[in-house]
């Protein structure tokens, strides 16, 4: 994506169109007694991808208690039957020795019932995060809408068109532009977030992944890099440090597959409408930071 800044006016992409529980009564004298109102029970069987509504959230919930589905992705695709919650679905059958078919049928919610059953005196193991979120700057952009509910497992990156951090942002904020983006790198290497996770962002424009047309918006995170594109401007290092640091927490978080990390090049529609990020970024340099 490029951006149009006084100085520089090359346009962005137009975003594609897309297709309590009740309290306990406080106990002193057996404070044990209220907490089992709260257990999260599985839903019934019947569930696949593509199904939406309350059982759906039911499933999740039981699968974040159970560590196969981050917090971060339910609240991307709460109540939606998403490609995580059918990977996770898949994780956990795997784990059961269930049929790993991603559909939640008799079996998995039989499975699913016993592990929520359990008692839960630790919580579920999980590996220590490598990456932390890094700081950011809140610069709210009105460019965004709703994921309807899809599940983020991409991230795309992009240069704005120019070196003038205040401008392209500026730009990216404005009503007219039609163009966002959920991240911002400046040269000195400050992340500002315009679009929060759990919105679409208007980034790709017109796009497929892996040759398949989709609304790339909807099931990606788009950063972009301040850097004018020409391919002779260097990527900085404080840039190439903050996007280490962002991309792999959020490589992290969303359960991104590696070969979901792309640049705005490698999705655009048709071939070779967009170029960036520049050639001469490094993704060789990014990867082996991020571990992948």
């Amino acid at each position: 994506m490029t951006v149009r800044t006084t100085a520089s006016r090359a346009t962005f992409s137009a975003p594609a169109t897309p297709a309590t529980a009740p309290k306990a009564k406080a106990n002193a004298v057996a404070p044990r007694v209220a907490a089992a109102s709260t257990a999260l029970t599985a839903p019934p069987a019947g569930l696949g991808k593509g199904d939406s509504g309350a059982k759906v959230k039911q499933l999740q919930q039981g699968l974040v208690k159970l560590g196969y589905l981050t917090q971060a992705q339910m609240n991307t695709g709460t109540g939606s039957f998403g490609p995580a919650t059918e990977a996770a679905v898949k994780k956990f059958q795997g784990d059961h020795k269930v049929p790993t078919t991603g559909y939640y049928g008799e079996q998995t919610a039989a499975a699913l019932k016993k592990a929520l059953a359990k008692p839960t005196t630790t919580p579920p193991p999980t590996q220590p995060g490598k990456f932390t979120k890094p700081a950011v700057i809140s610069a709210p952009s009105p460019n965004c809408d709703s994921r309807n509910g899809a599940d983020i497992d991409t991230i795309v990156l992009h240069h704005t068109g120019s070196n003038n951090g205040a401008g392209d942002m500026a730009w990216m904020r404005n009503p007219d532009s039609k163009v966002s983006a959920n991240y911002m790198l400046d040269r000195d290497g400050k992340i500002y977030q315009l679009v929060g996770d759990s919105k679409r962002a208007w980034h790709a424009g017109k796009s497929e992944l892996h040759g398949v047309p989709t609304d790339v918006n909807a099931r990606s995170i788009g950063i972009e890099i301040v850097n004018d594109g020409s391919g002779k401007t260097a990527f900085t290092d404080a840039q190439y440090k903050a996007l280490t640091q962002l991309v792999g927490y959020l490589k992290q978080e969303y359960k991104v597959p590696a070969n979901n990390i792309l640049g705005h090049k490698d999705v655009a529609v048709p071939k070779g409408r967009k170029d960036d990020p520049a050639a001469n970024f490094d993704w060789a340099r990014l990867r082996k930071g991020i571990g992948g």
